[in-house]
């Protein structure tokens, strides 16, 4: 970043797509738009040519597509990636997901054009998720999950020894932001098909990807995974996630809830609220997750439930896309163990044998 302005690499092969973007871009004075790349193979020359702050990446392109693109840039000159992007079937929602996965921040439909009644709204959220996104600290993407042993301390704090007595867990809480979806996919990999807890799941993702995110998960889970209803009772061994643009709780012991409450400082589904919701219901008998994702949502409702005895997992900072959620967390002081998540399978495994 430049006196402030935000470096924008456009990669976009549609020419209408191409100056929809800059025409947004060079409309906006916080941003300079620093090249527009026409397909996955020009963005990785151009991410190392221009250094942006922040990639607008289209995924179906010639010559090289968004996934891989993103893949490449992840591991080797990491940049905050949002993907933008129009979805019709939930094929192509899917292989949205699979970009996330690949280390995009964020995913986003295409800004409506000139004359649409959303293009004023559409063309705000695109250029504030840029801004946003921009101010994200992305690490460097290994082909792994970026698994490592359990620490004992993470920036110098200490991490709560933790005994577990005759505890009997009644319920698994994950909150994820961006760089989440990795994070879920290794966890929801690794648990057994008995596996006796339901398991209740907050990401953050735009509204028209819930339904696509439900798909993906569920093609390597292998527990099945719903959207949630409201109102409904859980079964164990089952995963729920909340419809778009919904937040997702604990009604009261064993039963769903799904609702329109407003915004969580701006988020909804917020983990917040997932959070304060098992806190109140099943106390210490939860096991709660906290992921990669930018801001603070859910960590200091982390705190509270590692306060009351719950037992709490934080991603640790070599494994996150971005150490937001889970570094605020650890500063609380609200992590019983800080671990990759490829590490939390067994954690969570045997507490609940």
């Amino acid at each position: 970043m430049t006196d402030g302005v935000i470096k924008v690499l456009i990669v976009e092969d549609s020419l209408v797509n191409q100056n929809l973007l800059k025409g947004l871009i060079l409309g906006d004075s916080r941003f300079k738009l620093v090249g527009i790349a026409n397909n996955g193979m020009q963005a990785i020359e151009y991410v190392s040519l221009f250094k942006p702050d922040v990639v607008s990446m289209d995924i179906h392109m010639p010559i090289m597509d968004g996934v891989e693109a993103t893949m490449n840039i992840m591991q080797k000159t990491p940049v905050p990636i949002v993907i933008v992007s129009s979805f019709y079937q939930t094929s192509e929602v899917e292989m949205a997901i699979k970009v996330l996965d690949a280390g995009a921040v964020t995913i986003l439909p295409k800004p409506f054009g000139p004359g649409h009644p959303k293009f004023v709204q559409s063309a705000r959220q695109y250029l504030n998720m840029l801004k946003a996104m921009s101010e994200v600290k992305v690490v460097r993407r290994k082909n792994t999950d970026g698994a490592r042993p359990v620490q004992d301390t993470v920036s110098g704090f200490p991490t709560p020894k933790f005994t577990q007595g005759a505890r009997e867990f009644k319920v698994l809480a994950i909150g994820a932001s961006a760089g989440g979806p990795e994070g879920i996919r290794t966890i929801l990999t690794g648990l057994p098909s008995d596996f006796p807890l339901p398991v209740l799941i907050v990401q953050h993702i735009d509204a028209n990807f819930a339904e696509g995110f439900c798909s993906w998960l569920n093609t390597f889970s292998k527990l099945p995974v719903h959207i949630a209803i409201n109102g409904e009772p859980f079964i164990p061994g089952n995963v729920y996630l909340p419809p778009g643009d919904k937040h997702l709780s604990v009604k009261s012991e064993g039963v769903i809830g799904v609702s329109n409450e407003g915004p969580v400082k701006g988020l909804r589904p917020a983990v917040a609220i997932l959070f304060q919701s098992v806190a109140s219901i099943y106390g210490n008998n939860t096991l709660a997750v906290l992921l990669s994702g930018m801001g603070k949502d859910g960590a200091s409702e982390l705190k509270t439930l590692h306060d009351i005895g719950a037992h709490t997992l934080v991603q640790s900072e070599q494994s996150c896309l971005v150490f937001g959620m889970p570094g605020e967390a650890v500063k609380l002081g609200a992590a019983s163990k800080i671990m990759s998540p490829s590490d939390m399978i067994k954690e969570i495994t045997d507490l609940v044998k």
